[in-house]
C-alpha cells in the first residue's frame, strides 16, 4: 500500500544518543548532546484504519514548525511521532513515522524546534519563508499580528489556556503575587523578540516601557546570574527545569500567569499559511482529528511522548 513512499534516507537509523535527545525535548529539556551513534532497527508498524490513512492527501513528510524549543506542552504533536525516528542535530528537528494511536497513517512527520533554533523569528514569517513547512505552532495573538501580511488559519489548539508566565525568585522579591506587583518596580523583565504580550502589558499598565529587555534566548544563565529581574516562561516548563534540572539555581521560582492579567489567547494553534487552506482541506479533515486523539492520548498516558 507505500510502495510509492519516500522514507528520509536516515530516519530508520537512529543513534541512540540521539534518541535520548528527542526524549528530552518532548519533556522540555534543553542539555542534551548527541555523541555516540549506535543502529537502531525500526519497528514493523500496522497500518492506521482508512479514516486515519494520510497517503496521497497530505504531503508525504508532514513538516510542523514548532514555536519554541520542544517541551511538554507540544507534548501531543511527540505523540504522533512513531517509532525508528532520526534526530537532526544540525537543523534541531526530530523526522519518523507519524503515527495515529501508534498505527502508521502512511505519511512521515518532522518536527522542527523554534525560537533560538530559528533566529527567534515568529512561526508565521518561518511558514511563508520556507514553503517545505505544512503547519506551524502560532500563539492566538501572533496569528492576529500576522493577518495583514503573513495570514495563517488556525485549525486545532493544543491547549485551552496559555501556560505562559512571568516568573521570579521570591527571596529577592517576596512583595512580588502578580505581574501588576512587577510593574510597580524597575525591575528588568527579559523577553524574547517578537513577542507581543510584553507591549500588551504595557498598554495596559501592568508593566512600564522601560522595564522590557528583549534579550532572552531561553538559557537560564541571566536569570541565574541576576536574579532581580523578572523573566518570560511557560508554567509546564521554566517553573520545573530551573527547580530540578539547573543546578546553579536549584530552587523554586514564583510566577504569575499572564492569562490572570486578562491576556487569555489560544496558544499553541496547529495552523495552516492561509493560501494553502484549500489545497490541504482533505489532508486536514484526516489529520485534524489525529491531533486532537494525540492530545487526549498525550494527557492520560504521557509515557509514549
Amino acid at each position: 500500500m507505500y510502495s510509492n513512499r519516500k522514507v528520509h534516507s536516515n530516519r530508520r537509523s537512529v543513534g541512540a544518543a540521539g534518541a535520548a535527545l528527542a526524549m528530552c525535548a518532548a519533556i522540555g529539556l534543553t542539555a542534551c548532546s548527541s555523541s555516540e551513534a549506535e543502529t537502531a532497527k525500526a519497528e514493523s508498524l500496522e497500518p492506521a484504519a482508512e479514516a486515519q490513512n494520510l497517503a496521497g492527501l497530505c504531503p508525504e513528510n508532514v513538516v510542523v514548525q514548532l514555536q519554541w524549543q520542544p517541551q511538554s506542552d507540544m507534548g501531543a504533536l511527540f505523540e504522533m511521532l512513531g517509532p525508528g525516528y532520526s534526530v537532526d542535530t544540525d537543523d534541531k528537528s526530530v523526522s519518523g513515522t507519524l503515527v495515529a494511536g501508534g498505527k502508521d497513517t502512511g505519511v512521515d512527520l518532522t518536527l522542527r524546534a523554534g525560537g533560538p533554533a530559528i533566529g527567534f523569528q515568529s512561526v508565521s514569517s518561518q511558514m511563508y519563508v520556507d514553503d517545505s513547512i505544512t503547519l506551524g505552532l502560532v500563539h492566538g495573538d501572533q496569528v492576529i499580528a500576522a493577518a495583514a501580511s503573513q495570514p495563517v488559519v488556525a485549525v486545532t489548539p493544543l491547549l485551552k489556556y496559555s501556560p505562559a508566565i512571568l516568573m521570579w525568585d521570591k527571596e529577592s522579591h517576596p512583595e512580588w503575587a502578580s505581574v501588576a506587583d512587577i510593574g510597580k518596580s524597575d525591575a528588568s523583565v527579559v523577553v524574547s523578540k517578537e513577542q507581543l504580550f510584553p507591549q500588551w502589558l504595557v498598554a495596559k499598565g501592568l508593566l512600564k516601557q522601560s522595564q522590557l529587555d528583549t534579550s532572552y534566548d531561553g538559557a537560564p544563565s541571566r536569570f541565574v546570574g541576576d536574579p532581580t529581574i523578572a523573566q518570560q516562561g511557560f508554567a509546564n516548563s521554566e517553573p520545573y527545569t530551573y527547580e530540578k534540572e539547573t543546578p546553579a539555581w536549584d530552587k523554586p521560582v514564583s510566577y504569575d500567569l499572564l492569562k490572570d492579567s486578562g491576556f487569555d489567547i489560544y496558544a499553541s494553534n496547529v495552523s495552516v499559511r492561509a493560501d494553502k487552506v484549500e489545497t490541504l482541506s482533505p489532508c486536514l479533515s484526516k489529520l485534524v482529528p489525529i491531533i486532537q486523539q494525540a492530545t487526549a492520548d498525550y494527557i492520560t498516558a504521557p509515557d509514549t511522548a
